[in-house]
């Protein structure tokens, strides 16, 4: 499954366990008792979500107040602490921090088109394609889609006129490194080592397919119920919008000197973290993150998320007080483990969630009849040609199919449940008879994706 889906479905609702700690409710510390929270969440969750491994690395006061692996990252042996982890779309802030040292240093562009240095063949003849440039790129404001296998012609098009509006894209950071590589005559890998991995004492991570002696650190791909993705896991290129393999340690360094001040002149962080466009009422896009300005302490922070079949993987850095998560997991659950982290680890952790994720209020739960349920209940074929399920359990759905987590999703009325934390609707549709026939998801009032029920 693409990368847009996962982010579109990272989302799950749960119980805060801080109710007994003397809370903050405007705080962007640690819990007092993390990890303690740790040592006995992570296991029982692993467990219930089939997420054999899971990292997690805290960031305070600048420094690395802890990274820990736990579980299996292959079956039947240990996760060792130097497990290495597929982070997916977390690529994107490399490549984003590789090019904004390459401003900084007099050496690129942000405003330059990108044609003086490459024209995709898709686009030879398209006049849009004069207009690109890396600043339209890192803020996602390309007018491509996520993968140009998404557009009905299979070919890399413009949506829109790059700089008018927001549109997540994996392309556009793909057509940004042939960019750079043609302009410095070297492969994106080598750029990203030099600028980003090397200063930044990222020792294990690559965007290369690792040195036989170290597959044996890999965290392998696991389903939703814990069956492994073995025709997955092994990649064979480069690419500039996902697949870095990284461990926690790497991440935690890495988000460390970004909120230090040494990896960028002060003018350029400030214009990575300024609003280039908008995502939603809560969030923007800055360069080469999410960006969410408006906690309720004066704090903001910077986000990046990474999800595809059997990865999901956040990293949330809260610059003013130098405070940060980041979570690694390799199951197709490990968004849900994710999301109930950060809400334990961080006092401010419901608040953080609700404003990455909505951009307005969450809607009130409401009850609908188990018949109707039972109705919605079954297979789907969705339009990215994989089988979805759903399945009632207690007074909701529970989604399920190949990189999906098992998310519940809560009706909002008859026909449209939502996950809690994420703004997305899935709106079921029936026939003149009354039988449901699909479904779609809905967001920004945007259907991105269908389904036709199969067994109706």
């Amino acid at each position: 499954m693409h990368k847009y889906i996962l982010i579109l479905l990272l989302c799950f609702s749960c119980k805060n366990s801080q109710k007994n700690e003397p809370q903050s409710k405007t705080s962007t510390d640690f819990n007092s008792n993390v990890e303690t929270i740790l040592d006995e969440k992570i296991p029982e969750w692993q467990v219930e979500y089939n997420v054999p491994a899971v990292a997690i690395g805290l960031i305070e006061n600048g420094k690395i107040r802890l990274t820990k692996v736990y579980g299996e990252h292959q079956k039947g042996m240990e996760a060792p602490q130097s497990t290495i982890f597929n982070v997916a779309s977390i690529t994107k802030p490399m490549v984003a921090i590789a090019t904004l040292k390459l401003v900084d240093n007099g050496q690129w562009d942000l405003d330059e088109p990108l044609h003086k240095y490459w024209i995709d063949p898709d686009l030879k003849n398209e006049p849009l394609a004069l207009k690109l440039t890396t600043r339209h790129v890192l803020s996602h404001t390309t007018g491509f889609l996520n993968w140009r296998r998404m557009h009905p012609t299979k070919k890399l098009k413009f949506d829109f006129e790059p700089g008018t509006r927001y549109q997540y894209s994996g392309e556009g950071f793909e057509y940004l490194a042939s960019a750079l590589e043609k302009k410095f005559n070297s492969k994106l890998s080598h750029l990203i080592d030099s600028l980003v991995f090397d200063p930044m004492n990222m020792k294990d991570a690559t965007l290369s397919w690792l040195e036989d002696k170290d597959t044996i650190r890999f965290a392998k791909w696991y389903d939703g119920k814990g069956n492994p993705h073995n025709e997955y896991y092994k990649t064979h290129w480069v690419s500039a919008a996902d697949d870095l393999l990284v461990t926690i340690e790497d991440l935690a360094n890495f988000g460390i000197k970004i909120m230090d001040g040494s990896s960028l002149s002060p003018n350029l962080y400030s214009e990575m973290i300024k609003t280039q466009a908008k995502i939603h009422n809560n969030a923007n896009q800055g360069l080469g993150w999410t960006v969410v300005s408006n906690l309720s302490n004066g704090e903001y922070l910077i986000n990046h998320d990474g999800g595809d079949v059997g990865v999901a993987a956040t990293l949330i850095l809260l610059p003013k007080s130098k405070n940060g998560i980041i979570v690694l997991t390799n199951g197709d659950n490990g968004s849900i483990i994710c999301k109930k982290l950060i809400k334990e680890s961080i006092y401010s952790g419901k608040e953080i969630i609700e404003k990455i994720y909505w951009g307005g209020e969450i809607p009130e739960v409401i009850s609908i009849s188990d018949d109707l349920l039972k109705k919605y209940s079954g297979d789907y074929m969705s339009s990215l040609g994989r089988k979805i399920t759903f399945h009632k359990k207690d007074k909701t759905l529970v989604i399920d199919g190949v990189g999906i987590p098992q998310l519940s999703l809560y009706p909002q009325s008859e026909d449209t449940f939502f996950p809690m934390d994420f703004e997305l609707q899935f709106v079921f549709k029936k026939d003149s008879s009354g039988k449901v026939k699909s479904f779609s998801i809905v967001q920004s009032d945007k259907e991105t994706i269908t389904g036709e029920k199969i067994n109706k």
